[in-house]
């Protein structure tokens, strides 16, 4: 009797509960319980994949921590966009105030090629942060140019390059990559103290050389 009824039964694998077996709805080699009906049903309709909640865990874990690296180089885009502009404007003022005032096109020229420059880094690092896959063109550009600043330009570019065009890389920017972000929000890869440590002294090196900028 006991031997029957464990046959009979059998776990969801999307609410884990132990249902009978003609509840279920068959999909391939995966079974949906009565309770995940209409849920499973909608999904269908719109194209989702109906994988197990399980598997996407394990994928997103495996590649937590390249996902983040990548999101990590957004931060640097928008540290250089920013330094780019700050940079670029120091360097209008004291040209223009150099020429006595004259020149003013010249100034507005050259200020204006900065701050699109500059916008266009911070551009790049928006879709780092959001792993649009588009950004893997932009970035392969500025990287392979990047490369020829040798040494430390040659090991961060190329850093960068792997971390885009390596398997994992190419799974992070998938659609399918997406989504399984947007079923694991639960999921977050934690920052370690030391790169913490790394982005402030950053923030507070450009903070002082802005500050030398504007008082020289």
């Amino acid at each position: 009797m006991n031997d029957t009824n464990t046959l009979d039964f059998i776990d969801c694998p999307t609410c884990f509960k132990s249902v009978q077996m003609d509840m279920l709805i068959p999909a391939g080699g995966t079974h949906v319980c009565a309770n995940c009906r209409e849920a499973y049903l909608q999904r269908m309709k719109e194209g989702v994949h109906t994988a197990q909640s399980g598997e996407w865990a394990a994928i997103r874990q495996e590649h937590i921590k390249h996902e983040a690296s990548l999101r990590s180089v957004g931060l640097l885009y928008y540290f250089g966009g920013f330094l780019v502009m700050m940079g670029g404007l120091s360097a209008s003022v004291s040209s223009f105030g150099a020429s006595g005032g004259e020149g003013s096109a010249a100034f507005i020229g050259i200020f204006s090629v900065v701050l699109i420059l500059g916008f266009g880094l911070i551009f790049v690092g928006r879709g780092f942060r959001r792993l649009r896959p588009w950004v893997k063109i932009p970035a392969t550009i500025l990287s392979a140019l990047g490369l020829l600043n040798i040494p430390i330009g040659t090991l961060i570019h190329g850093y960068i390059l792997y971390l885009i065009h390596s398997q994992k890389g190419k799974v992070v920017f998938s659609p399918e990559y997406q989504e399984i972000r947007e079923a694991t929000p639960e999921i977050k890869y934690k920052t370690s103290k030391l790169v913490w440590a790394i982005l402030i002294v950053l923030l507070l090196g450009l903070v002082a050389l802005v500050g030398f900028a504007l008082m020289g």
